[in-house]
């Protein structure tokens, strides 16, 4: 089984409402609602509960803010406060995407070991497009460059996993991840990227599918607590992310349904929006 991915790397993805679009009563709304759905669902996702219960205080303390603050903005919404409840959203986001970005420590070992391994295999897979480039007179020295920094980042994180620090390893091949998208993407600015993959059967194309949604998941999350999206910016963000999440979950039923081909095709989806999400913060991802 056998399949093409293409995609048109863009020069400059950095996304924006026109200064004079400001949105009006409904409008608000809908974002407001729209926002307090992606928090909710991020409040509630594994990586929140895994920081409310690492022992960590502070992390424990973003987490429980989050909640307080999701709560103000129902009540926000309810007396048809919608800047008041965009407010209140937009810190419960950051609290929360602190949090969980700082908690690859607070997984069990196994999940830990599997992120390592999922994103190790991700690194690999783009430091092969890194080495294509290297070969290329126009690009040689900066892929080179480039190619020197990535190895590093990932050896620096095999060595923290053997020493057993299994949560400062996966921060270092994230690290690396986001180094290699970000320069594969300057690099190859304008170019059509086409990967033939090959897969025994639908249902290994999912699971590949999902380890490729759950690398560019944890890059958005690292972009987010860089500050990378701001107003109407992070308006799009949002939505973006809630879009993912929402055709991620509609994968997640077709695959238990053993309906494979459909769920990769959702997953496919989600992991567009993931880039609409990344190019609204400057990184020209395909």
């Amino acid at each position: 089984m056998r399949r093409l991915i293409g995609g048109l790397i863009l020069a400059s993805g950095v996304l924006a409402l026109p200064a004079s679009a400001q949105p009006d009563a409904d409008q608000q709304r809908r974002l407001a609602e729209q926002k307090l759905k992606l928090v909710e669902m991020l409040v509630a996702s594994p990586a929140a509960q895994a920081a409310a219960a690492s022992g960590d205080g502070e992390k424990a303390a973003q987490i429980e803010r989050s909640r307080g603050l999701l709560k103000e903005a129902r009540e926000a919404l309810a007396a048809q406060r919608h800047g008041d409840a965009a407010k209140a959203l937009d810190e419960a986001l950051r609290n929360v995407s602190r949090a969980n970005s700082r908690n690859a420590g607070g997984l069990a070992d196994s999940a830990q070991k599997q992120r390592l391994q999922d994103m190790s295999e991700q690194v690999a897979t783009y430091r092969a497009s890194l080495v294509e480039l290297g070969s290329k007179p126009s690009a040689s020295a900066a892929a080179q460059s480039a190619l020197q920094r990535v190895d590093a980042l990932a050896d620096e994180g095999r060595k923290l996993a053997a020493a057993g620090r299994l949560g400062d390893a996966n921060r270092k091949m994230a690290e690396a991840y986001k180094l290699e998208v970000e320069e594969i993407s300057r690099l190859r600015a304008g170019e059509v990227v086409t990967m033939s993959l090959k897969f025994d059967s639908p249902a290994d194309e999912y699971v590949y599918e999902q380890k490729r949604f759950q690398s560019n998941e944890i890059l958005v999350g690292m972009m987010i607590a860089e500050g990378r999206a701001a107003g109407d910016q992070r308006r799009m963000v949002d939505d973006f992310v809630q879009e993912a999440g929402r055709l991620k979950e509609e994968a997640a039923g077709q695959a238990r349904t053993n309906n494979h081909r459909e769920a990769v095709a959702a997953m496919e989806k989600a992991f567009v929006q993931l880039n609409r999400a990344l190019q609204a913060m400057g990184v020209p991802a395909f």
